[in-house]
């Protein structure tokens, strides 16, 4: 939606948008006597509320938050917002601004990653301000050795020998130096071995706030155009701890 669009889409509208990219399931409509917007919050965690079919739980949090607004439940027990004109766009930023900043800053990530060939690389939001990539690869997890690699640690699998855990492990301990190197402290990357039915895979966490600097670093890197020495036994000590 463009800036032009959005100034000229009603509140309805606008609601029903911003709570759709934050992940927030809900139905906006607007009220019979069309003087207050109906927001029907069908479930999920990113309320910010804990049980999603409490309407106290809801009015206590648009008192809590100044907001003169009111809270019921409908036939199907979901908790409906009646929210006057002059609260809605109070309610709206309340309700998706920090996830829609999270979910642009993974689909950032995301869109750098799949640029830079990574491509086995899933983003997701865990929270407002935490997200996880999850890389499955069954292949040595070369995707992974790749990622070091676009990020400058050439010599990432030197030595391991990938196709055992050990060898996985250690290389997830390699990689989260790599990240911490490249945006700061508060990355952990951990390796799981697949099984018949399940890839082997590398799983990161990293701070919303880390992300720009993570897709930057890896959007500005050229492609690596070969994985790590996958396997390959170490001609010289090896540059990594452990």
């Amino acid at each position: 939606m463009t800036t032009r669009e959005a100034e000229n889409a009603s509140p309805q509208d606008r609601m029903q948008q911003s709570l759709d990219r934050a992940g927030l399931s809900a139905h906006v409509d607007v009220a019979d006597d069309q003087s207050t917007l109906r927001v029907v919050l069908l479930g999920g965690s990113r309320l910010p509320f804990l049980h999603f079919s409490s309407a106290d739980e809801a009015t206590t949090w648009l008192e809590n938050a100044g907001i003169r607004a009111t809270a019921d439940t409908d036939e199907d027990d979901n908790v409906v917002l009646h929210l006057p004109a002059d609260t809605v766009d109070t309610v709206r930023e309340l309700l998706t601004a920090d996830y829609l900043r999270a979910e642009d800053a993974a689909h950032a990530l995301q869109h750098a990653l799949h640029q830079a060939g990574i491509t086995l690389a899933t983003v997701t939001v865990e929270t407002p301000d935490a997200l996880f990539v999850e890389i499955a690869d069954s292949d040595n997890l070369e995707t992974g050795v790749n990622l070091g690699v676009l990020l400058g640690a050439d010599s990432i699998a030197q030595g391991l020998k990938l196709h055992r855990p050990k060898g996985m492990r250690k290389l997830a301990h390699r990689l989260q130096l790599v990240l911490t190197g490249a945006v700061g402290r508060g990355v952990s990357v951990h390796a799981e071995p697949g099984c018949e039915h399940r890839d082997d895979r590398l799983l990161i966490d990293l701070r919303v706030d880390q992300t720009p600097h993570l897709a930057a670093r890896i959007s500005s890197t050229p492609r690596p155009t070969r994985a790590g020495h996958i396997g390959q036994p170490e001609e010289s000590p090896s540059p990594w701890p452990g």
